[in-house]
């Protein structure tokens, strides 16, 4: 129904109005009516009407007056002025304020309905294109998710000037302007039965999927982006004096929203230090990556790390550092690390682990020795897992583990060469896996793509990864987003269709995945800067199959 508001001072007039048009038979509904403009302009503001109709003279505010202030604040409003006034001054102002029609009193009518169906038609074909508008938005929201991943990582690289920074955020619509900043990362990932990390897909991390970007939408102190394949941020912005509270308010929601996602949801939470200018935003990142780290120390599945308790674990419970047991020790707590870490992780992590073992166990050079080898059988064990036999885990780590009366400081650079080798292995190993991976949601891609439900979520389980590390697999892999690949297959399949058939557009529609064949020509012209009709009249300079190019000078 288009909404519809009545301001006329002469009630006699006003009434007749409300009787003469049936409304609800044209689609129209009369949600307000009032005798001037100061009575109807709160109203107006309140309903947002489709179309206002008004008199122009009217007591206490005109018609005029109340056109000005309309158009300003909804300038989608069409308005229709009815007047007993003859005047070519009155006529002139109303169009330069963009009123649709300009009536004299006595309008009779058949002449007022067919001004408001003409009205209601601008109308519908206007939420029409606001509607795919939208929906175009929300498509390429990926895209957008790709650019500021790239912002983020200039952003807390401390390489770039502000002008830049600012510059770039300007483009991508971000405000980053504020008296201080935090930075709060977080992962996500399912847990198998056996409770083995694993990154197939499940309901509980493709539901986190689709509801982590609507997570913090509507506070403007916190900005999404993607960290790295596995892990994203938070930037927080806001005053000095409320951005402690900031950062744990989005630790709190976080949490809530992890719990949200059931029982199998393993994640974690840490966050870096204030600062108070952009420019030592890395200092807060590397920070916030120091406490990263930790995560892969912790029998636990779940927590937050924190500056504000220093002194408990990940999970919530007293970690006394120093007087750990051997636990520590359990190959696991390598295996999980070499299964998601990245390279720059290695020195957090071996200084946290160390630190976790405790400095008197490390003044024994036994024990010294003892957790280089544990060290290193762990990570040749996560090799063999692999698929890599013996005399190639020979070559891999050959000379790493040399001297039993090494220092601490040695040790600890044994450890960190140890752990970059097999992260170097695992990526070699996995580069095969992502390929198939991709290669499988390709093929489902191509077999699928006139399906008009086909989405991120059921190629990821086709594929059988996550949402989550399908998402940034594809679009690292392939340097353009699932939903940039999907559209570009379509537009793609569409001008060949254009080109070589005579099918009606909505035929090609359906037949490329678009249900609303209006949808797919505002796409089409989107995508391509042409509309379907129009690269028909052209062929968009291609013959097809058959066709014989004539020399016709």
């Amino acid at each position: 129904m288009i909404k519809v508001f009545l301001v006329e001072d002469e009630i006699v007039i006003r009434e007749g109005l409300q009787r003469m048009i049936p409304w609800g038979e044209y689609g129209f509904e009369l949600v307000g009516e009032a005798g001037d403009g100061e009575i109807a302009l709160p109203v107006i503001r309140e309903k947002k009407p489709d179309i206002l109709i008004t008199d122009i003279k009217m007591p206490f505010m005109d018609g005029l007056d109340l056109c000005k202030i309309v158009k300003k604040e909804l300038p989608s409003t069409k308005i229709i002025i009815v007047s007993g006034y003859d005047d070519f001054d009155y006529a002139q102002q109303a169009i330069s304020l963009g009123v649709e029609s300009y009536l004299l009193k006595p309008i009779s009518k058949l002449k007022f309905i067919e001004v408001l169906q003409e009205i209601r038609t601008k109308c519908e074909n206007e939420n029409l294109k606001r509607t795919y508008y939208n929906k175009f938005k929300n498509e390429i929201q990926e895209y957008e998710q790709l650019s500021r991943r790239d912002f983020f990582d200039t952003l807390v690289s401390g390489q770039v000037n502000l002008r830049t920074l600012y510059e770039k955020a300007e483009k991508l619509q971000l405000d980053i302007t504020a008296q201080a900043y935090n930075i709060v990362l977080f992962s996500m990932n399912s847990i198998g039965k056996d409770n083995v990390i694993q990154d197939g897909y499940t309901q509980e991390t493709a539901w986190l999927q689709n509801h982590l970007d609507q997570l913090f939408s509507q506070r403007k102190e916190y900005l999404l982006f993607r960290n790295q394949i596995f892990s994203y941020a938070v930037l927080i912005k806001g005053e000095k004096n409320r951005i402690h509270a900031l950062t744990l308010e989005c630790a709190e929601t976080l949490k809530t929203f992890f719990h949200e996602g059931g029982d199998q949801i393993e994640w974690f939470i840490c966050d870096g230090t204030v600062v108070e200018r952009l420019s030592m935003l890395s200092e807060s990142y590397q920070e916030a990556m120091h406490k990263f780290a930790a995560r892969y120390l912790s029998k636990y599945r779940r927590g937050v790390y924190s500056a504000d308790t220093p002194e408990t674990d990940i999970a919530g419970d007293e970690m006394k550092l120093k007087n750990i047991d051997t636990n520590m020790l359990n190959p696991e707590i390598i295996h999980n690390f070499l299964s998601k870490a990245l390279p720059d992780e290695v020195n957090d992590f071996a200084k946290n682990y160390l630190n976790m073992i405790g400095e008197e166990a490390l003044k024994s050079k036994i024990f010294r020795q003892y957790i280089l080898l544990n060290v290193h059988f762990s990570t040749v064990s996560f090799i063999q897992k692999l698929g890599y036999d013996k005399s190639e885990l020979d070559q891999f780590l050959a000379g790493i583990v040399t001297d039993p009366s090494a220092t601490s400081d040695y040790g600890e650079n044994q450890i960190k060469k140890i752990l970059k080798k097999g992260i170097q292995v695992r990526d070699e190993s996995t580069k095969g896996r992502y390929k198939s991976v991709l290669e499988s949601a390709i093929t489902f891609i191509e077999k699928n793509y006139t399906d008009d439900s086909i989405s991120l979520n059921k190629v990821a389980c086709a594929a059988n990864v996550s949402a989550n590390h399908f998402s940034a697999l594809f679009s690292q892999e392939m340097k353009k987003t699932f939903i940039e690949y999907l559209t570009e297959l379509r537009m793609d399949k569409a001008k060949q269709l254009l080109r070589c058939t005579d099918k009606r557009s909505g035929e090609i529609a359906m037949e490329v995945g678009y249900k609303d064949s209006h949808y797919f020509s505002f796409l089409f012209k989107k995508t391509q800067g042409i509309t379907p009709s129009d690269y028909r009249s052209k062929k968009g300079g291609v013959l097809c199959a058959g066709e014989v190019l004539v020399n016709r000078t």
